[in-house]
């Protein structure tokens, strides 16, 4: 993420300012609630943007800032909005153990549960919310009119700019990692349950300072702010505005306030314009406005950020052995993996071959984790791999690479380099030579000489028994699940069964 700039900055600031200076009471109180919906939002960006996560639980959570801070302000005054900030991040960590476990649609189905749940109780816990009548006359006790805009946005200026410090580095990518490739991101030691239980509970806790604003601005709190609208609103200008830009929900949150005032002579029908003006943002400009704003003015979109191949490895540390011992993976009725049982040292090179099909990725990731062994033991020295989460798998000292790449302009230079990088004693390389040219394999070739000099150990899975060969201290051989051959490069391309199986030669099993 770039920084923020003196352009967005003056932008940023130029509003709240113009507002104090010059607008009257109702212009002021149109700012302010930019503001508040910027807040919101800002806190939408963490799940929805940076995870890629449908989260529909945060205008719920708005509701529930609101509620909270009604209910404090008269025994709390302004200390209702810290308080706020808690109710609204509560139930956002409680929720999280189950819900963040489900993925894509699961977790979005998930979520509006959530919110249908916040609803139903503001409705019908009257004794508490006051049912459909909701609660009023406590707006007395909350800061009001320039003093609650001048606030308003100072907790907007200080979210972005924490929001771009974050994200600008090494969080940033570990973001777009999970959002583009998640698997990447586990075997790189990225825990993604962490991430998003931190992002969900932060966004919520954004939300419910921001319903805490918006009950200081109506002084009225009913059931229709824990309702679903909210939540399309704030999906909607954040998608508008720019879901990752860090001034995309500011812009957004401008559009859905002004919006509707600008086209009120248009009666009910401003809400088709709001959709037209929806549908061609997402079509045309996906990153939002505000990145629409940024390329006509020549600013260039960043560049994310890559790793090289160190010339030198740094020395390994840590297990000095990979055992596996009759591991067993089936798929339904078929055993992928039958009982394969080898060992990989510190400072060894295994070549992992086979014919398609014969089970060599199916190895790889669950020795990674990526799949859960069905029977047999996988260690690092003396410790138990086979029910390891892969993300806690990759922080013991195993890298990975993948057959197929997953991040969007990505090379397999890149790939091999990341897992490189992670000084991981152990690395299991899935055809990192499959495109190359023969100046690239003698590169690899050489590579995997330095990582064995450095003291890694490497399982190399390959369809170029030559490279192999020149590559690997000894070859493993695979024919449907099973181990069948297993020793240096020239006796296993020698062994008859290795010929039959993997060379082709039907005649030499004979």
């Amino acid at each position: 993420m770039r920084p923020l700039g003196a352009f967005w900055l003056a932008a940023l600031l130029a509003l709240p300012i113009f507002a104090l200076a010059v607008l009257p009471p109702f212009g002021q109180r149109m700012v302010t609630l930019v503001g508040i919906y910027a807040l919101m939002g800002l806190g939408y960006q963490l799940v929805f943007g940076q995870l890629g996560a449908l989260n529909l639980a945060q205008g719920a959570l708005f509701g529930v800032g609101a509620y909270a801070a009604a209910l404090a302000a008269p025994t709390l005054g302004v200390l209702a909005l810290p308080v706020a900030i808690l109710a609204a991040a509560l139930p956002a960590a409680l929720a999280a153990g189950p819900v963040l476990r489900l993925q894509s649609h699961y977790f979005a189905l998930a979520t509006l549960a959530l919110a249908s749940i916040v609803n139903l109780v503001a409705v019908h816990a009257e004794g508490l919310t006051g049912g459909a009548n909701g609660i009023s006359g406590f707006a007395l006790a909350l800061p009001r009119g320039p003093v609650l805009l001048a606030t308003v946005w100072i907790c907007v200026i200080a979210g972005v700019l924490i929001y771009v410090q974050l994200f600008r580095g090494r969080l940033g990518n570990e973001a777009r990692l999970l959002r583009e490739a998640p698997l990447v991101a586990a075997t790189l030691g990225i825990d993604g349950g962490r991430w998003r239980l931190g992002a969900f509970v932060l966004g919520g806790a954004l939300a419910g300072l921001a319903g805490a604003f918006s009950a200081a601005v109506s002084g009225v709190v009913s059931p229709d702010v824990t309702g679903f609208s909210v939540m399309v609103l704030c999906l909607t200008f954040v998608v508008i505005g720019g879901s990752r830009h860090p001034m995309g929900a500011v812009v957004g949150a401008l559009l859905a306030v002004c919006l509707p005032e600008m086209l009120r002579d248009f009666q009910g029908a401003w809400l088709l314009v709001y959709a037209a003006a929806t549908l061609a943002i997402v079509r045309w400009v996906p990153g939002g406005l505000a990145e629409l704003i940024d390329r006509l003015r020549g600013v260039r979109s960043p560049v994310p950020h890559t790793v090289t191949v160190p010339e030198r490895p740094l020395p390994a540390t840590g297990a000095q052995r990979l055992v596996l011992d009759t591991v067993v993976k089936r798929f339904g009725g078929v055993d992928a993996l039958a009982g394969v049982s080898f060992s990989v040292g510190r400072g060894e090179i295994v070549g992992l071959i086979g014919a398609n099909g014969s089970g060599k990725t199916t190895l790889l990731n669950v020795i990674g984790g990526l799949d859960r062994a069905d029977g047999g033991a996988i260690t690092l020295d003396d410790m138990h791999l086979e029910h390891l989460p892969p993300h806690a798998i990759a922080r013991k000292g195993l890298g990975r690479t993948f057959q197929t790449l997953m991040l969007e302009g990505d090379t397999r230079s890149a790939d091999l380099a990341r897992a490189v990088s992670t000084g991981a004693a152990f690395l299991l390389l899935d055809e990192p030579a499959a495109g190359a040219t023969d100046r690239e394999r003698g590169q690899l070739v050489s590579l995997l000489h330095r990582l064995r000099d450095a003291g890694r150990g490497v399982v190399i899975v390959d369809h170029d028994i030559e490279l192999l060969t020149r590559a690997c201290d000894r070859l493993v051989c695979l024919d449907r699940g099973k181990v069948i051959a297993i020793g240096r490069p020239d006796e296993v391309r020698a062994a008859p069964q290795v010929r039959a199986s993997f060379l082709g030669l039907a005649e030499a099993a004979a």
